[in-house]
Parts: C-alpha cells; sequence; structure tokens
C-alpha cells in the first residue's frame, strides 16, 4: 500500500491485548509476561507513529521503516488471533460435557503446555524484531503524540449525494437528444444489423450514465422488445460477455453450460426480437473477439441496436457501424454549476468561497467527476482554509488530467480507517455489485472496524456508518437500496486508484497475469485456470501471508476439487475467502477445517445467483471457530446441528431443504447478530430453542413457502431491532399470540423496524408483538397482505413510531385512507403515512443504509 497503516494495525493489536487482560487470558496460557513486554513495545513504538504516517510521503526512509513495522505487526496479530483460536476451540470443548467424548476428539489440538511454549517462543522473536526496528526510530526525529482511538464519526453527508445523483448529466442534453434520435430511426434496408454506436471519451466525462439515461428514457424503452446490459471492462472474455448478457436478459446465471449452450442459448433470446443492448467499459482492442461475438448479436429483429461505452477509439473503429459519439470535455460554465450544487446546501452559497471554488473547478480540466468528488468532499464545509488546503494542494502537480489528482485529493481528505477500508475493496473485482451488510463483514474478517467511543453501538453499526460516508463521499455510486442491505458499485477510476495505492499488498491473477509476490496479502482470481495450472505451481512459496482471496471466476474441470484442496493447504493465515460463482463439486474438501484464522466464507453469488452444486457442508468446517461470516447458497440438503460450534458466528445466511431446523443447532449461536433464512421451500418449523439467540438483532426470513407459523420462541429476541418477513404463502403470524383469560400476554420487546410482505395466509397482525415494542418502533411496513382486514388497537400506543406505509393490502388500505377510513383514528398520530389508493396521503422515502426500503413496486430483496 502507498501507506503502511502501521498505527492503525498497531492500535488495533494494543486494542486486543488490553481485551485479553480483561478475560484473565494471560494467565490461562502462561503468557502473562510475554504479552505484557510485547504491549509495552508496542506502546513505545505507537506513540511516535502518528508523526511518522505524516512524514512518510515526503520521505522515503520513513516509509521504507513503516513497511519493515508493518510485517512484524502483521505477524504479531497472526500470533494473537492464533491464541484467540486456541482459547476459542478449548471453549468448545469444555462446553460440551465429558460425555461428549467423541466431539472433543472430534476438536482435539496440541497440548497446552507445547502450545504455550510455541507461542512464547513466536512472541519473543517478534518482540525482539520490534525493538530492531525501534531502535531506528531514532535516526528520524519523531516526535511523540497523542493518539485518537476513536473511529466516530462526527458528520455525514447525505445519502443522497452520491455520484449518480449528479449523474454528470449538468450539459447534457444535447448528447442525449442525439443519441435518442439515433436509437429511434426506424430500421431501413442496407442498415447495419445489429447498428452500434460507440460512445467514446476519456475517463470520468459520464460515458456510463449518459448511456444508461439514454436507455431508461421512456421513448427509448417502448422502442425495443428487449433492453439488456453488461459491464465487460478489461478482460474481454466470450464465455463471460454471453452470460452477461444473459443475464442482464433472463436474470439466469447458466454457470453450468459450456460456450457452445451459452451460444445457442443467447440466439434463442434474441431470436426475433428487436433489442437494445449496452456494451459498457470496453477495453478490447482485438477485432477478432469482436467478431466471434457480433454474429450471435445478429440473430435479433431488424432494427436492434447497441450502445458501446469505451474510452478508446480503436474500440470505436472495431466495433462501430455509425460514427461514433465522441464525449467532449464539460463546459466550464456547467461544471461551476455541477460543483456548486455538489458543494453547497440548497439556498447556502457563501460569496467568500464562490471564487475558490471556482479555482479549484478550473484545476479539475472540465472533468465532471472530478469535479463531482471535489465539490461532494467540501459540502457543507464553510472554513476557507479548508478549500484553500484543496486548491493548493500539491497533488495538483502531479501529472494527470484532471480526474487523478482531483480523486487522490479525495483519498488524501478520508480518515486513516475510511482509506484502509477502501483500499481493501480493490480486492473485489471491477463492475463488483456490493452489499452494505456483506461488505462489513468484510472489513470485520480483516481488523478495520474497531468498536467506537459508545458502548452501545455494535461493530456492525460502526461499518455500516463507514460504507454511509464513503457512499456520501462518491468512493462508491450506483446506490440502491434493498431489504437486504443497500447495493453499490465503485467506479472504475475509484477501482484503479485503490488498486495503485494498495498495488504492494494487492494481487490479481488473470488471463494476462499470473505472477504473485512475496508482500501479496490480498488475492483476486479472475482467471482460475492460470491460478490453478500456472500461479500454485510457479510460486508456492508467496502464499502463505495471503489473508483473502476472492475466486471471480468458476472452478471447474476435472480436477477443480483437487486443485482447490491444494490452494487451500497454502493459506495458512487466510481470514476471508469468497467464491463468487459455482463451482463443480458438491461438497468442500475437508481440509477447509484447518483454515482456523478464517472469519468469513462466502459461496455463490448472493445477489443474483444461486448453488446448484454444494448440497453438504464438511464435518471440519464446524471447527472454524472464529469465524464471523458463514453464507451458503441453496441447494444445501441440511444445515446440521455442529453449527453451533461456531461461537464466533455473528452473520449466518441460511439456505437448506430440510423441512426443520433442529433445535441444538442455530439456536446455540449466543454471538449471532443477524440471521437470514432464505428459499427453504421445504422449510416447516424453525428451531424451537431461538431464546438461545441472546444478541439477535436483524431476523430476516424470506421465500419460504412451506413455513406455516413462526415458533413461540421468537418472542424471547429482546435483542431483536428488526424483523423482515417476506414471501411467505402459508404463514400465519397469529398462531404465536398467546392469550390468557381472554387477553393477550404483553411483550418487551425492542423492535424498531418490521416489515410483513407478501403473506397471503396471513389475516391479522400480530398484536402481541407490535405492543411489545411500543417504546422502540420506529417504521412498519405491510405489503401484499391482501388477507388482512383491520389494524389492532394497539397501533395507536406506538408513540415512537415515524413511518407507516400500506401497500397492496386492498382491506387494509381502505380502513387506512386519510380522515375518511375506519381505522384512521389508530393511526392519525404517525408523522409519515403512506397507504395505496390514498392520494392524499404523505409519501415515505426511506433513504439510507438502515435496511428500510422503499415501498416502490419495483423493490425486490437482492
Amino acid at each position: 500500500m502507498a501507506e503502511a497503516f502501521a498505527a492503525e494495525i498497531a492500535k488495533s493489536l494494543l486494542g486486543k491485548l488490553g481485551s485479553f487482560a480483561g478475560q484473565e487470558f494471560r494467565l490461562a496460557w502462561g503468557l502473562e509476561d510475554e504479552l505484557a513486554r510485547l504491549e509495552e513495545r508496542l506502546k513505545a513504538i505507537n506513540a511516535v507513529l502518528s508523526d511518522a504516517e505524516k512524514q512518510q510521503s515526503k520521505n522515503d526512509r520513513i516509509r521504507l521503516w513503516l513497511r519493515m513495522l508493518r510485517e512484524v505487526l502483521y505477524d504479531a496479530e497472526d500470533v494473537l488471533d492464533e491464541i484467540e483460536c486456541e482459547t476459542l476451540r478449548r471453549q468448545v470443548v469444555k462446553t460440551t460435557g465429558s460425555t461428549s467424548r467423541k466431539v472433543q476428539r472430534f476438536f482435539s489440538s496440541s497440548n497446552k503446555i507445547a502450545f504455550r511454549l510455541k507461542m512464547g517462543h513466536k512472541i519473543k522473536g517478534i518482540i525482539e524484531r520490534l525493538a530492531e526496528i525501534s531502535s531506528l526510530k531514532s535516526d528520524f526525529n519523531l516526535s511523540e503524540q497523542a493518539t485518537d482511538c476513536s473511529h466516530v464519526l462526527h458528520e455525514e453527508t447525505g445519502m443522497n449525494r452520491a455520484f449518480d445523483s449528479f449523474s454528470g448529466l449538468i450539459g447534457r442534453d444535447e448528447d442525449k437528444e442525439r443519441i435518442i434520435s439515433l436509437l429511434e430511426a426506424p430500421f431501413k434496408v442496407g442498415d447495419a444489423h445489429p447498428l452500434v454506436l460507440p460512445i467514446v471519451g476519456m475517463g470520468g466525462l459520464g460515458k456510463t450514465s449518459l448511456a444508461k439515461s439514454v436507455c431508461d428514457a421512456e421513448n427509448v424503452r417502448s422502442h425495443f422488445d428487449l433492453k439488456m446490459e453488461a459491464c465487460v471492462s478489461d478482460d474481454f472474455s466470450l464465455k463471460q460477455v454471453v452470460k452477461k448478457i444473459i443475464k442482464s436478459a433472463t436474470g439466469e446465471r447458466c454457470a453450468d453450460l459450456d460456450g457452445g449452450e451459452l451460444n445457442k442459448k443467447l440466439e434463442e433470446i434474441l431470436n426475433g426480437k428487436k433489442y437494445l443492448l449496452l456494451l459498457d467499459d470496453v477495453w478490447n482492442e482485438d477485432a477478432e473477439k469482436w467478431l466471434l461475438l457480433k454474429p450471435l448479436l445478429s440473430k435479433g429483429a431488424g432494427g436492434s441496436k447497441m450502445i458501446v461505452t469505451t474510452r478508446s477509439r480503436r474500440v470505436a473503429d472495431i466495433m462501430g457501424t455509425v460514427p461514433a459519439h465522441n464525449l467532449s470535455l464539460l463546459g466550464q460554465e456547467d461544471c461551476l454549476s455541477l460543483f456548486y450544487k455538489c458543494a453547497f446546501k440548497e439556498g447556502q452559497m457563501h460569496p467568500n468561497l464562490v471564487g475558490i471554488g471556482k479555482e479549484i473547478v478550473e484545476k479539475c480540466k472540465q472533468v465532471p467527476m472530478a469535479v463531482i468528488n471535489l465539490g461532494t468532499q467540501l459540502y457543507g464545509k464553510t472554513d476557507e482554509k479548508e478549500w484553500k488546503s484543496v486548491r493548493d494542494s500539491e497533488k495538483w502537480e502531479e501529472e494527470g488530467d484532471g480526474i487523478l489528482p482531483a480523486l487522490k485529493i479525495s483519498y488524501q481528505r478520508l480518515p486513516t480507517h475510511l482509506k484502509r477500508c477502501f483500499l481493501y475493496c480493490s480486492v473485489f473485482p471491477k463492475d463488483y455489485r456490493f452489499s452494505d451488510l456483506y461488505l462489513v463483514q468484510f472489513w470485520m474478517a480483516h481488523g478495520l472496524i474497531l468498536q467506537s467511543s459508545n458502548p452501545n453501538e455494535k461493530l456492525e453499526d460502526v461499518g455500516l456508518r463507514y460504507v454511509r460516508e464513503l457512499i456520501s463521499r462518491c468512493f462508491f455510486q450506483d446506490y440502491e437500496d434493498r431489504i437486504v442491505g443497500a447495493l453499490f458499485k465503485m467506479h472504475d477510476l475509484m477501482h484503479d486508484l485503490a488498486s495503485s495505492l494498495a498495488q504492494n499488498e494487492f494481487s490479481i491473477i488473470s488471463s494476462q497475469n499470473h505472477q504473485i509476490s512475496k508482500t501479496t496479502r490480498h488475492l483476486s482470481v479472475l482467471d482460475s485456470d492460470s491460478f490453478f495450472h500456472k500461479t500454485l505451481p510457479e510460486f508456492p512459496n508467496n502464499f502463505h501471508q495471503v489473508r483473502s482471496i476472492v475466486f471471480a471466476d468458476s472452478i471447474v474441470g476435472p480436477t477443480c476439487k483437487t486443485d482447490f484442496e491444494k490452494c487451500l493447504l497454502e493459506f495458512k493465515h487466510l481470514r476471508s475467502l469468497e467464491l463468487m460463482y459455482d463451482s463443480e463439486f458438491e461438497a468442500f474438501p475437508e481440509r477447509i477445517g484447518a483454515l482456523k484464522h478464517l472469519r468469513y466464507f462466502l459461496f455463490g453469488d448472493f445477489l443474483f445467483g444461486d448453488n446448484k452444486i454444494i448440497k453438504r457442508l464438511p464435518k471440519s468446517i464446524f471447527k472454524l471457530q472464529n469465524l464471523q461470516a458463514l453464507f451458503i447458497r441453496e441447494g444445501l440438503e441440511e444445515l446440521p446441528k455442529d453449527v453451533r460450534h461456531m461461537i464466533n458466528l455473528r452473520f449466518l445466511f441460511v439456505f437448506t431443504k430440510q423441512k426443520r431446523l433442529l433445535e441444538g443447532g442455530i439456536g446455540c449461536l449466543e454471538c449471532l447478530q443477524t440471521l437470514v433464512i432464505f428459499n427453504c421451500e421445504n422449510l416447516e418449523i424453525l428451531c424451537e430453542d431461538m431464546q438461545g439467540l441472546k444478541s439477535l438483532r436483524k431476523l430476516i426470513i424470506g421465500g419460504c413457502d412451506s413455513l406455516i407459523s413462526l415458533p413461540r420462541s421468537i418472542k424471547c429476541l429482546t435483542t431483536l431491532e428488526e424483523l423482515f418477513i417476506m414471501g411467505c404463502e402459508k404463514l400465519d403470524l397469529m398462531k404465536i399470540e398467546e392469550e390468557k383469560e381472554g387477553k393477550i400476554q404483553p411483550l418487551s420487546l425492542s423492535l424498531r423496524i418490521v416489515i410483513f410482505d407478501s403473506l397471503p395466509s396471513n389475516i391479522a397482525l400480530p398484536e402481541q408483538f407490535l405492543q411489545g415494542s411500543a417504546e422502540s418502533l420506529q417504521t412498519f411496513i405491510i405489503k401484499k397482505c391482501p388477507s388482512i382486514g383491520e389494524m389492532p388497537e394497539c397501533i395507536s400506543n406506538l408513540k415512537k413510531l415515524q413511518n407507516l406505509e400500506i401497500i397492496d393490502c386492498p382491506r387494509l388500505s381502505k380502513r387506512c385512507i386519510r380522515g375518511t377510513g375506519e381505522d384512521w383514528p389508530k393511526i392519525k398520530h404517525i408523522p409519515k403515512i403512506k397507504v395505496d389508493g390514498d392520494d392524499s396521503g404523505e409519501e415515505t422515502s426511506h433513504a439510507g443504509s438502515s435496511g428500510t426500503p422503499s415501498a416502490r413496486e419495483e423493490d425486490k430483496v437482492y
């Protein structure tokens, strides 16, 4: 990485050592002296790290010293994690009881004395290395400074101020009209088929925003039978491009089809249809690859058209059938308008800042993305010094077209902890669709999120604030709110910036590059063949330090399981493992249980795909006591009771074919914060021991068509804040209500958000649930529940309720019409109400990353 972030790592280590002391951890292992010396040495070095990191950009020797220190700190993290893993393992063995000898043998490992000696030796080696590095610090005249351990963000710009909100379309009306005119022109004999219009321009001009705006125009949409789009990016693979087009057209991922089958399927989809296809961010300058794709696209009806966005005029010459639309720099006046819109709150332009803003815009060289990015950085800031620091930044002196210096200035202005979080996103491929809930778990797996000074705020809450801040600062874009978290992407220029700054630790394996260095700690595999057949054999000693790996390509072929098993043998300190696409094995290798540092494991495309292959989990996976997040896509025959041994699990996504979740399994996960039970079509009954989920804050149940009722133990979830139930055709919520002497018994709950969606069998709202959350419930959404006939009386007691939405519930909507509905007196105290069919009602919009969706018809779970 361009920055070593040694201070952040040292802070994390000191925090961990502090928590060890609180657990009487040192005494338990007999390592109190060694850990105390390590803590003392870390504190001495940490005192000067703030000054060192300020000076590193101008002093190569300090930068090298920080990198040396970072490597030792990483090794120290590995040792402390190993001690923590062993402690958790022994905790599992202890809780199984003396009768569970089979389980104790399953979890058996080294004896305590041998382990203590081994760890003591490792800690001693780290202390010696730290002493050697510490002795060099006197050469740099570094001053000791107090460090701020708080990661609290005190200001947050509006969530609606991300890049796509401004979209760079100010001043682009003429461009848009010209392109729409071409798309609407009737097909004539002799016209190219399909017609291909390239939009060409440098990065950051808004090519993609312009193209999507054109494709979404109503007069354009109505002109075509089928609209599709695919982001091609750097690696033009015919098979992958065809897959993306099919997925856009049908939603199918077709992971099990070979090249010939994919081509045939695409031809069938396009046959006889007049389509509009957007191929975004094309870099391929090999004409032969385009000539392989073009015949497939010619199967559509006459009048089919394509838009291609590219930075390359060579690409435009190869693919275009009409003259390219050259997107020019944005006019200076339009740039100023765009900047002021981004930087000033509406109606609050500050005269003393206008002139400085004009000088900043001039340095952006008429590139919209640069203008938007810096304008957003300054949003709400009124201190002239801040504005002048941007205007006078030395980054403007670096070579570039205006966009890269601007992005570097934006990065430079980030708090240190957000810098690390941003750079870690470069391990994911370009055009990757992030989910805020998953990304937060990924950051947590790497220790990037530290507890805030607010003791009531969980790590997940802090992480979501990090996400919101990066979105509001335009480091992410294409924000879309969904029930299971917000979705967003990283602009390819932002990805380029992150990759360039993180190049010392991050490597990408593709068809063009199969090399990996010894400093690589994070690995992205875009081509599994290159990785397994070139990278692994040629660089066998360069994997031990790798902490995260993302397979962005299917692992297929006759030796895929063997190859994957070899891969697992090499990753001794892996924290996160993500296999984005389906792979050809029914069960993971047993060796996965050896990844004792693993905290985050995702298999399958959770946003849009599914898993047809994996049927069972290996027993060894339940040895992963350090695991914090587990995502397994549908296809699993059964989630065994052994999941209870994953005592550190905080996030669990369950897809299973079983009819009942077994007691003594999920219900024993006391640390679990989020539980998602989805598309379990056979599931009739949840486990009855849910009272054991003592930390559960978010419960999502969806697509469980056979589910009849919720367990009564769900009423014991006193920490539950968010409850989302959707798409359960047979579910009757009233079966959990308990009456005593004709009265509904009160509960004490903490629900803040409740959403009931697509529950056709439910005839009434659970009064006990609602009444129990009278002091906490803020948002209540009821959607597609046609059998619900009235609002319960208790709704009038929900004094904290701020938002109520009733959508596609004919009987209930009629009773809740403003002023005249029978149930209107019960709900009139609620500040924001939306009832479909009531034109006088106020519409409620739910922006942000709270997990609260809008009630628009097109909203989906993913």
